[in-house]
């Protein structure tokens, strides 16, 4: 005669496998927000590179901007002392 199944037991195991399957989909959840933070991050390390270039293009341009303004305004000034 076989002993009966202790039902305790059968519910614990139970509670096991779905407490097992659902820390299995909170892994592979957690492990696509960790993929996509990386992809964030990677993203926002490109983006801050280009716009570090673009402003530090913006600002050699003005300042070859300023440069020429300010050969030019002392060039009129000349030409307004020489002319009065």
């Amino acid at each position: 005669m076989s002993e009966p199944e202790n039902l305790i037991l059968a519910h614990l195991r139970d509670l096991r496998a779905d407490m097992t399957a659902r820390f299995d989909a909170v892994d592979r959840r957690f492990e696509a927000i960790e993929a996509r933070l990386d992809k964030l991050d990677a993203n926002a390390v490109k983006f801050m590179r280009s716009f570090v270039g673009h402003r530090t293009m913006t600002e050699r341009t003005f300042a070859s901007f300023e440069v020429q303004l300010e050969q030019l305004e002392a060039r009129i000034t000349r030409l307004e002392r020489a002319g009065a």
